[in-house]
This record gives C-alpha cells, sequence and structure tokens, in this order.
C-alpha cells in the first residue's frame, strides 16, 4: 500500500513539473507589441464616428477627423455611436492588419481608446 501511494505522489509530482514547464514555455505576449507606437509617436484627435463593426471582443470605427482624413480604429470598448463626436489617443499601428472575424483587410488599423464627447473647442 505505501509503494503504491509513493508511486502515486511520485507520477503526480513528474505531471506537475511537467506542465509546469509546458506552460512555462508557452507565455502568451501582448499580440499589439508588433504595432505599438514609442511614447513620443503616440497622439490624438477629435472626429467624428462614420461607420462602426463589431467584431467579438473588438470594436472597429471609421472615425472622420477635423482635416477630413478618414482612420479605421480598433479599441476594446467605445459607447460611441455613428455620427456621434468623439475623442481619441491612439498606441498602436499596423500598416497591412487582417481581420479573420470580419474577414477584410485595414490599412492603416489605428489601435487606441475612443472616449463618446469630443471637447469644446470653442
Amino acid at each position: 500500500m505505501r509503494r503504491t501511494i509513493l508511486a502515486a505522489l511520485m507520477m503526480l509530482a513528474a505531471g506537475l513539473s511537467a506542465a509546469h514547464t509546458i506552460s512555462s514555455e508557452r507565455r502568451v505576449e501582448n499580440p499589439l507589441m508588433q504595432y505599438t507606437l514609442g511614447p513620443s509617436a503616440r497622439f490624438g484627435f477629435t472626429g467624428h464616428v462614420e461607420e462602426r463593426l463589431s467584431a467579438g471582443s473588438y470594436l472597429y470605427l471609421r472615425v472622420r477627423d477635423s482635416a477630413g482624413a478618414r482612420h479605421w480604429i480598433a479599441t476594446l470598448t467605445s459607447t460611441a455611436s455613428p455620427a456621434e463626436d468623439v475623442e481619441v489617443r491612439i498606441f498602436a499601428r499596423a500598416e497591412d492588419f487582417h481581420s479573420k472575424r470580419l474577414g477584410r483587410e485595414f490599412s492603416p488599423l489605428l489601435f487606441g481608446t475612443v472616449r463618446s464627447g469630443a471637447p469644446d473647442t470653442r
């Protein structure tokens, strides 16, 4: 009986050790790290939401800035709806980004935060 318990404990310890080795080898990195802009390259702007596409936990917004340029922004959460003014803070940029969920390309795609209601500039 003791020998059986000892063998079971040794197998359990070996299994836990192997599981720890496997899990530590599979460390998941932040997928945005490859697109992250340096602190001096980050920027913000105000604009107007023209289109909103939901893709799982991500939200893609097409925003027209005050100069008339259109930008696609991917964000995790936003209450912004089409035809709403927003304030955008950009921290990452992908030149050619393919969304598997939406089945389309974005070039470029900006990653950032989007807040409803642009500040009053008067």
